[in-house]
């Protein structure tokens, strides 16, 4: 369980080289916003066969769905989609994927999770005809996705907060509200607009909604500025009196099933989100604590390196209990994965554990490494700045602990 088999090494060493030898190069550009990062997310689908992996999940919840409609019976609600399953059906591959772009630049993990946040919640709870239409291009990269959730007014209190209504007239969704801080918004082809939908007198109920790009009354904003994550263009975007298909409402305004998690898809969404970001983590982790080693054992100070004060050793040894605890965590959410098993706790849980080991290995590495470390020509003041996201975007830590809290007194 908690050692990588011969394909998964060989994944992760083809990953490596192509974040080292392609993406690396670029990130000083995408830094500075001198170019988009979406010709190289192409490129990744392409150079590394993401893309075909990636398809054939919405694939494979074709003929399911194509199945589920020979049996008379509905899909529309979505259900087991394989969307868990991973990359080539293996979630660690996911993660390896992950954990290898973001020692490079977390900021261009997000723009991968970003599109695919959006491409399987279409795959989950899509028709047969907005998978073929949407989200195999999205997971192809032959487009981008967002999926937008936070609202100015709602950032925690995602759902009991929302102000964006979706109004059924007929055939048509109007909707109304605006999104904040939505990844790859500023240049998303489609979006997935989480709004309350209202039809008639029933009581309005959180869907997501699809909408494209150049729809009439929808508007995005260039990106804005941020601490961190640089290379993740971030956006808001604005509804007024938009106009989509009704067969853009994805899954149903079926009332949710006894104890089904306040929230629904937006909750699984989240849950997904949140079971992937700890690789993110991850990454950010590893290249701190391997290149904190290197550069203690090599600096020289007083006569001698630095890895003989014991300040600096205690540090480091602290820097590897936190990823060897940050890679089980990693390994259990695969498993879990693996297993249908995956939960809200368990998410949040290694999502808080690990969001806030990346954050103090990248100021320990910084540290360590001094004045060198606070430059920008070293990546350590990159991914201290990257880091620190992990901390709020997909809940904050406070909101994973409730969560956890919750879980553990229910």
């Amino acid at each position: 369980m908690f050692e990588l088999d011969d394909t998964q090494r060989a994944f992760e060493s083809v990953a490596r080289a192509w974040c080292e030898g392609t993406l690396a190069p670029a990130v000083p550009a995408l830094e500075a916003g001198e170019v988009l990062p979406y010709d190289l997310l192409r490129a990744l689908g392409r150079d590394l066969g993401i893309a075909d992996l990636l398809a054939a999940v919405g694939e494979r919840r074709l003929a399911q769905l194509a199945g589920a409609a020979g049996a008379g019976q509905s899909g529309a609600r979505g259900g087991d989609d394989g969307s868990e399953a991973g990359l080539g059906g293996d979630p660690l591959l996911t993660s390896i994927l992950l954990k290898e772009i973001c020692r490079v630049s977390p900021g261009f993990g997000m723009v991968l999770l970003a599109t695919l946040g959006c491409a399987m919640t279409i795959v989950a709870r899509g028709s047969a005809d907005m998978i073929e239409r949407y989200a195999l291009p999205l997971l192809r990269f032959e487009t981008i996705g967002a999926w937008a959730l936070t609202e100015p007014g709602a950032g925690s209190d995602a759902f009991g907060g929302m102000r964006t209504t979706a109004v059924v007239e007929g055939e048509t969704l109007v909707l109304n509200g605006e999104k904040t801080f939505i990844s790859n918004s500023p240049y998303a082809d489609v979006v997935t607009v989480y709004a309350r939908v209202r039809a008639g007198a029933a009581a309005a109920r959180v869907r997501p909604v699809l909408v494209e790009r150049g729809t009439a009354g929808f508007a995005a904003t260039p990106p804005m500025r941020k601490m961190g994550m640089h290379d993740s263009p971030t956006g808001a975007i604005f509804l007024s009196d938009c106009r989509v298909p009704l067969r853009h409402l994805l899954g149903t305004l079926e009332p949710a099933a006894a104890g089904a998690a306040r929230g629904g898809a937006a909750l699984e969404t989240l849950t997904l989100e949140r079971a992937v970001m700890p690789a993110m983590c991850l990454g950010i982790i590893e290249r701190c604590v391997e290149a904190s080693i290197r550069h203690a054992k090599t600096r020289q100070q007083f006569g001698r390196p630095l890895a003989e004060f014991q300040a600096i050793a205690f540090k480091l040894a602290r820097m590897e209990l936190a990823l060897e605890n940050a890679r089980n965590l990693v390994f259990k959410l695969a498993w879990a994965q693996r297993r249908r098993a995956l939960d809200a706790r368990l998410a949040s849980l290694a999502k808080l554990y690990c969001a806030e080991q990346a954050v103090l290995a990248a100021l320990d590495a910084i540290q360590i490494h001094g004045g060198a470390g606070y430059m920008a020509d070293l990546p350590l003041e990159k991914l201290m700045r990257d880091a620190k996201m992990f901390e709020i975007g997909g809940g904050t830590n406070e909101m994973q602990l409730q969560a956890i809290a919750r879980a553990v007194l229910a």
